[in-house]
């Protein structure tokens, strides 16, 4: 039996986990650990499937860095680039970090002296 879809916004709040899911580069297993649900429920919220409940909801906002609001809403180009970057320095040493902050420094400005 196909399960059926909650409403237009359990839809649209699936959607816009599992981008966010997409864009810190986690499986649906590995979201799911960190908030404590099973592949399969977050396999549901995703689908628009299931409902979340509020615990659930702090869960993933944590696991998100976001507040509970933003994961109503599709993260923008801009949001997703630095889901990545963060998900990126999360596994470099600390030692690293002053020179790929530097790095990202002179990319902004020679960014901005190109696209005035």
């Amino acid at each position: 039996m196909e399960a059926r879809k909650l409403s237009k916004l359990t839809e649209r709040f699936g959607g816009a986990v599992r981008q966010r899911r997409k864009a810190h580069g986690m499986t649906q297993a590995a979201l799911g650990d960190a908030v404590g649900l099973s592949e399969e429920w977050v396999r549901r919220i995703e689908r628009g499937t299931g409902a979340p409940s509020f615990d659930t909801l702090e869960a993933l906002a944590v696991a998100f860095h976001c507040t509970v609001a933003d994961l109503f809403a599709p993260m923008s180009e801009r949001d997703v680039a630095s889901a990545r970057i963060e998900t990126l320095l999360s596994s470099v040493p600390d030692d690293d970090l002053p020179w790929m902050e530097e790095l990202i420094r002179v990319a902004a400005r020679r960014s901005t002296r190109h696209n005035p």
